[in-house]
């Protein structure tokens, strides 16, 4: 009987080390999403900029347009400060003149701080440009070391598989139905230790007739709390 446990604890090592690649295998594509996942992110954040870019652009060709409408006017003014008669007109021109001249003040440094506000988008743009270079960068290194982690895992897989037939094959047909019950029932752990009356799967004391019983190594058990299959470890 001890043979037979020792069959199982070589199977249960053979059965994780396949669970470990399975695990393996499932995060390389999670890897690939997460890459992807932070360029979708970062267009998502040029398009934001290019639409604040295009805002601000708006902004001062209508402020540009506005100027230009004001020296327009301003060139009028002066142009009619050559022809008035009198001492009122003169003066009404030159008001309208001041006014303008304000006007185009006013629109001169809104005009510059639109630019300068522009300008740290653009610089912010180009930024996020190069991120985006970095993390497109990434994602192929991602993808490519993916690639050959995929290729060994499918290679050391295989051979575990083998190897797993071949120590199945030597597991009475009805034992090894009661250890893969367990197995898949917690992913992964069909057999596990049991020392000084404690089972490692569950860490939970079993009864001491049954620590005798499992220690006598006379059959096969199974905890009573957690119901994985146990075997003495004592040195």
């Amino acid at each position: 009987m001890r043979e037979m446990l020792d069959r199982l604890v070589d199977l249960q090592r053979t059965d994780e080390k396949l669970v470990a690649f399975q695990g393996e295998e499932m995060k390389i594509p999670q890897e690939i999403e997460t890459a992807e996942k932070k360029i979708y992110q970062i267009k998502g954040q040029m398009e934001e900029i290019d639409l604040e870019l295009s805002r601000l652009s708006d902004q001062i060709s209508e402020l540009d347009r506005q100027l230009e409408e004001v020296k327009e006017s301003t060139r009028r003014f002066q142009s009619r400060l050559l022809i008035v008669k009198t001492q009122r007109e003169y003066q009404a021109v030159q008001r309208e003149g001041e006014s303008a001249r304000k006007k185009r003040g006013d629109l001169e440094a809104e005009v510059k701080e639109l630019r300068s506000d522009r300008s740290s988008v653009e610089e912010s743009r180009k930024d996020i440009e190069k991120v985006l270079e970095e993390e497109k960068a990434n994602l192929d290194r991602v993808k490519k070391n993916g690639k050959k982690r995929l290729n060994t895992i499918k290679k050391q897989r295989e051979e575990l598989e083998k190897t797993r037939m071949v120590e199945s094959g030597l597991i009475d047909p009805d034992l090894l139905t009661r250890y893969q019950k367990v197995f898949n029932r917690y992913h992964g752990q069909g057999v596990v230790k049991l020392v000084k009356g404690v089972c490692y799967g569950c860490f939970m004391m079993v009864p001491p007739q049954l620590f005798n019983q499992v220690l006598a190594q006379s059959s096969i058990h199974q905890c009573p709390n957690c119901g994985r299959i146990i075997y003495a470890d004592e040195s």
